[in-house]
């Protein structure tokens, strides 16, 4: 089917699109990445949010774990920052009865001195909550909506805004990869680069209760 390239209009069918949108079509690869400084501006999966609500009902008939980006929501927290404001906030925006940790998950590109932290509903699945799917690949078992947002241990530089894009593609490499695994792996990278220990033989690793920072 011919579309428009958004970036030299030209009439003809199209090669590739905006993996984000999933809308925004080109006829080669060079229109889409000279195209990309004006369309990465508007297009929806590149503006940067501190927050995302990662519904559990997908409400789609594909698999949960096939629609994750369409799972994602914006939601941007005022009082981001400290633990009891969010929760405070999650509490009074969504109407959620209570909110605690539920889990934290590194990125797909090697992050070491972040994670993503999450946050889900207190009493989930004891209030009928569904099982939330994608969220269950880096939290363990998870029912009703959950807050993402960016966190870190202490004495490291958290980037506080991210783009929908960039979450998608965190969960996605959860598909294949153990969120176990991974997470002792990222911990020994960071314990081992601010001490100097060799932690390579040690199976399971958690650090984030220690200040490295210093």
């Amino acid at each position: 089917m011919a579309t428009t390239c958004a970036a030299c209009s030209s009439f003809q069918k199209a090669k590739t699109r905006c993996s984000g949108c999933k809308e925004v079509t080109y006829c080669s690869k060079a229109c889409q990445t000279s195209h990309f400084p004006a369309h990465g501006n508007i297009c929806p999966a590149f503006q940067k949010y501190n927050c995302f609500l990662l519904h559990a009902d997908a409400q789609t008939s594909r698999p949960p774990l096939d629609e994750i980006a369409g799972q994602l929501e914006p939601f941007h927290l005022q009082n981001y920052g400290t633990e009891t404001a969010e929760i405070g906030e999650l509490k009074r925006r969504l109407g959620w009865s209570g909110a605690s940790e539920v889990g934290k998950f590194y990125d797909h590109a090697g992050s070491d001195t972040w994670y993503y932290f999450v946050y889900g509903q207190r009493g989930g699945k004891r209030e009928g909550k569904v099982r939330n799917e994608v969220a269950n690949m880096v939290c363990g078992e998870t029912h009703g909506d959950v807050a993402i947002i960016r966190s870190g241990p202490a004495g490291f530089d958290t980037p506080e805004n991210f783009s929908k894009s960039a979450l998608v593609n965190a969960l996605v490499f959860y598909k294949t990869h153990s969120r176990d695994t991974v997470f002792a792996e990222r911990e020994r990278n960071r314990f081992g680069k601010r001490t100097g220990f060799d932690l390579s033989g040690v199976p399971s690793f958690d650090a984030t209760n220690w200040n490295l920072g210093q």
